[in-house]
């Protein structure tokens, strides 16, 4: 099915149910949220679109072994996560980017292999410079501001550093 129309339904049947003021609703929308996961959706559709991410899975699976392109992808995506500003917008270009690398692949082991990814993306959200860690540093006191920009940004590096390493052993014990 298509989404936008499912949506479309969805919402369609919300408003006849409900009767919300509209104007109401239009202007609590969370503009921002949708402004940016529009644009997300448009940078990748870019990427896409002008062979970005088939460069890069070609790159990516002419490594010789499996489990070095499984770490590289993993580094690739730590690298984007921690100065991407969105997690879904690093999803969105990781995901296809492993999917197209490693084809062959069973269902666990791509599985695993994501386990590795998306834990490392979850992990190192919490940089400065992502969307999550800006909320953060939104939501914190002024003058505890810098030493806690400090302590993010240096979360969100040693995340990035280290656990694509340890988080290889996930798909390792799968297998691949």
């Amino acid at each position: 099915m298509n989404v936008a129309f499912v949506a479309l339904a969805v919402g369609l049947v919300l408003h006849a149910a409900f009767r919300p003021d509209t104007r109401r609703v239009v202007a609590d929308l969370p503009w921002g949220v949708v402004v940016l996961t529009a644009g997300i959706l448009v940078y990748v559709a870019d990427l896409e679109r002008v062979g970005t991410l088939k460069t890069l899975a070609r790159h990516l699976g002419g490594i010789d072994g499996t489990l070095l392109t499984v770490l590289a992808i993993a580094y690739l995506a730590a690298f984007f996560a921690t100065i991407e500003s969105s997690t879904v917008a690093v999803l969105g270009l990781i995901v296809p980017l492993a999917a197209t690398a490693l084809p062959h692949q069973t269902s666990a082991q791509f599985t695993a292999l994501l386990v590795a990814v998306c834990g490392t993306i979850g992990a190192v959200a919490i940089s400065p410079l992502h969307l999550g860690g800006g909320l953060v540093l939104a939501n914190t006191r002024e003058e505890d501001t810098p030493r806690v920009f400090r302590w993010t940004l240096g979360w969100s590096v040693g995340a990035a550093v280290l656990l694509p390493a340890v988080l290889l052993l996930v798909p390792l014990a799968a297998g691949i």
